[in-house]
């Protein structure tokens, strides 16, 4: 059952029978804004789905826990040391309002059931309550900071799995071996006489770094052969082992890491086994059991993990992140781009534009295109690609595009065409023009205007000629000052690393990695709120 618990300040409480030069220290410290602007905000009905409505024990205050989790982050603390704050350390009380209780209705125990909730829920439903709680925050932080919404601006950075970066014999050594752990605990007798000598002590390092090849079979051959092995031996029985974390390492392997189709591997004998090449090996295969969501990217080298996208609200002086996300990390800078335009227009005011600072891999024409629908504009700092051939005028440059009509009005030097039209499904853009004016213009050596016999003819695409505005709008004195505000954003990576050890988080998983990860990015928002009140803690 949720015990709403919303903390006042008893007569009796701690904090009026101090000395008057310690509260005044107090009420100057980091504790002050937390407790006044923060704790009070932290939604205890969002998270009402995660307890029984039965009548039970109360739980322990829900805004309390959330609450404390943002400062273990702030302050870089186990849960261990976030306990031992909460109950000797008065700034720490008076942030989450316990100083009129006799004594902190919070365990360690706390935390954790706190957390596994959040990840059952997640995985059930696809909704994070911890994002959508961070992110309310970070409006009403925003507010405080008085940091005007008509500008964000957008970054990414790789994030490690603590997982351990496997060899490919050592992978399917040790899903070989795991899969042979839980036989042995269920029935040891289902184990295939051949694998019997995974649990000798010393098996691991004899197999995988001692042994030599024999004749032809090379180790992963004849590891992959014994996966084949285990996988006909768990389908003779019941689903208690199918049904297994481990027998799903087992069966998601032989796709991934042999050229026998999945379909086939039921039929094959383990003789017909053939592993695949390096080269052939897909980035989204399994890495490392223990961490079955993380993913491989090469990026300044090997990553094994996930990748954050960050979107920053930004003014002269702050930046708030205004929301985030966490995927694995071929997830591509475009699709994040795609996520934040969808996730941005939701509460963006059609008649205001909000302009979008971005690297060249999150922008594409297309993505321009959608996000100006939505009142998005996107502002690269560069393009990708293939840049225009620089002894022409570039289509931009030199045609003019009525935006009421979408046509063709006229060339830049005013000249009009004698017919013009737009392709709607091809999206093309047509006009012709007199052969007379256009010879006696000084400037048809560098036009695109094709020369015929009759009548002169342009024609190029849309994604053309907004790539072309683009590129001249890049090279104004005002574009680049507002690209250049995109710098701030990168930052960010750094800070998290630094800061926040977000290669070192003490979980594995997508869902887990995503929680965790969120408190750090309320931990970074809400010291911007210290510094506001000049009480940023060491």
């Amino acid at each position: 059952m949720v015990k709403k618990y919303f903390q006042q300040m008893s007569l009796n409480d701690a904090v009026f029978n101090m000395p008057k030069y310690l509260q005044k220290t107090l009420y100057e410290s980091w504790a002050q804004p937390f407790q006044e602007v923060i704790f009070p905000a932290i939604n205890e009905d969002r998270f009402s789905v995660l307890y029984s409505d039965k009548p039970s024990r109360p739980n322990s205050p829900v805004n309390v826990i959330p609450g404390a989790l943002i400062l273990k982050e702030i302050f870089q603390l186990s849960d261990e040391e976030l306990i031992g704050s909460i109950y000797f350390d008065t700034r720490f009380q008076y942030a989450l309002r316990l100083t009129s209780e006799d004594r902190p209705p919070i365990s360690i125990n706390s935390f954790t059931n706190f957390r596994v909730r959040n990840y059952d829920y997640y995985e059930q439903t696809g909704i994070d309550l911890i994002q959508e709680e961070i992110e309310d925050l970070s409006k009403l932080i925003a507010d405080v900071l008085e940091i005007k919404g008509d500008k964000v601006r957008v970054d990414s950075l790789m994030i490690a799995s603590s997982c351990r970066n496997l060899s490919r014999i050592e992978l399917v050594y040790t899903v070989n071996a795991h899969f042979i752990k839980k036989l042995d605990k269920i029935d040891k007798a289902l184990i295939p006489e051949e694998c019997l000598v995974y649990l000798e002590k010393g098996h691991k390092n004899e197999t995988i770094y001692k042994t030599r090849d024999k004749s032809s079979e090379s180790k992963l051959e004849f590891l992959l052969k014994q996966s084949k092995l285990l996988y006909d031996a768990a389908l003779e029985v019941n689903s208690k082992i199918t049904d297994t974390e481990e027998f799903m390492m087992l069966k998601r392997m032989p796709g991934e890491q042999t050229k026998n189709d999945d379909d086939d591997f039921d039929n094959l004998t383990p003789n017909e086994i053939e592993p695949k090449e390096n080269s052939e090996i897909s980035p989204d295969s399994l890495q490392n059991p223990s961490d079955p969501d993380a993913t491989y990217r090469y990026k300044y080298g090997d990553n094994i993990g996930y990748t954050a996208n960050l979107v920053e609200q930004f003014d002269d002086e702050n930046g708030i992140i205004k929301t985030y996300d966490l995927k694995p990390n071929i997830y591509s800078d475009q699709q994040f781009s795609n996520d934040t335009i969808e996730k941005l227009s939701v509460e963006q005011n059609q008649n205001e534009i909000l302009q979008m600072l971005i690297d060249g891999t999150y922008f594409s024409i297309d993505l321009a295109k959608k996000a100006l629908s939505k009142g998005i504009e996107l502002i690269p700092g560069e393009l990708t690609g293939r840049k225009p051939d620089d002894s022409k005028l570039s289509y931009g440059s030199t045609f003019i595009v009525d935006k009421k009509e979408n046509v063709i009005s006229a060339c830049f030097k005013g000249h009009e065409p004698v017919s013009t039209n737009y392709d709607e499904e091809k999206e093309i853009y047509t006009a012709k023009f007199s052969k007379d004016i256009c010879a006696e213009c000084e400037c048809i050596e560098l036009c695109r205007i094709k020369v015929q016999k009759q009548i002169n003819t342009v024609r190029f695409s849309k994604k053309r000629y907004m790539s072309d505005t683009i590129r001249e709008k890049m090279d104004t004195k005002e574009y680049t000052q507002l690209a250049n505000q995109r710098a701030g954003v990168e930052g960010l990576p750094s800070v998290f690393r630094r800061c926040y050890n977000v290669d070192r988080m003490p979980i594995r998983g997508l869902v887990r990695s995503k929680i965790w990860f969120g408190f750090k990015v309320a931990a970074s928002n809400v010291k911007k709120l210290f510094k506001r009140h000049k009480t940023v803690p060491a």
